[in-house]
């Protein structure tokens, strides 16, 4: 019986790595496509800088931003089971909301809390201010929303939806690693040291973030599984 086991258990390893990669292949091909165009696009001319520029403020630019080391953010995500990134969602916009500028001088709608939890289609609108402001201040900006959103919210579709291990783990991997992209572009506006230790609020968020997702595994697997 193990010697037919152990090719059945060899060949599902294999289509788990094959998926994997096909996931991965489809990522690194969206990204090819964005850098060969809009990726490549740049000013012409003085006037069309100015222009553009012009069209990022009436957008809105922020001066604000909560900032943290990216790899201490992958981290508690994980740990936290994904919590952790609606506290990363709520601080940013804490920030955005009270640094936010617009040519017209119109405020921001809404309040910190209200768009991390609805974080499903505030992290758009925060992914193309990010991209504004670092466009702005002639720092490296990542895809637009429109690509890193559908990935992101993909990657937490996957951790649902009955399919084979390895996908659910790809998701949730994408999942918390989309934030910490724009984490990283934002900390390039700042001079001052990121401290890769993270500050005792964020151990707090992550450990009960973890017990929340834990409490609900278990609730879970004893009355629905």
């Amino acid at each position: 019986m193990l010697e037919n086991t152990l090719p059945r258990q060899r060949k599902c390893y294999n289509n788990d790595m094959k998926q994997l990669f096909e996931m991965i292949a489809v990522l690194v091909g969206m990204y090819v496509v964005y850098a060969l165009t809009m990726g490549k696009w740049n000013y012409t001319s003085q006037a069309r800088q100015e222009q553009r520029k012009t069209q990022l403020k009436e957008a809105g630019l922020s001066v604000r931003f909560y900032f943290m080391h990216p790899r201490t953010q992958f981290l508690l995500t994980l740990a936290s089971g994904g919590v952790f990134t609606l506290y990363w969602l709520y601080k940013q916009w804490s920030q955005i909301l009270r640094g936010f500028k617009r040519l017209d001088g119109t405020p921001l709608p809404g309040t910190a809390w209200g768009r991390a939890l609805g974080g499903w289609w505030s992290f758009f609108a925060l992914a193309n201010l990010i991209n504004r402001t670092c466009e702005y201040m002639q720092k490296e900006t990542s895809w637009p929303s429109w690509l890193w959103g559908p990935v992101w919210l993909g990657g937490l579709g996957l951790v649902f939806i009955p399919v084979e291990i390895s996908y659910r783990v790809a998701g949730f991997i994408i999942f918390c690693l989309v934030p910490v992209i724009f984490q990283r572009r934002l900390n390039t506006l700042t001079s001052e040291h990121i401290s890769a230790f993270p500050r005792t609020v964020e151990i707090i968020v992550t450990l009960l973030g973890a017990a929340c997702v834990t409490g609900a595994v278990m609730v879970w697997r004893k009355f629905l599984g």
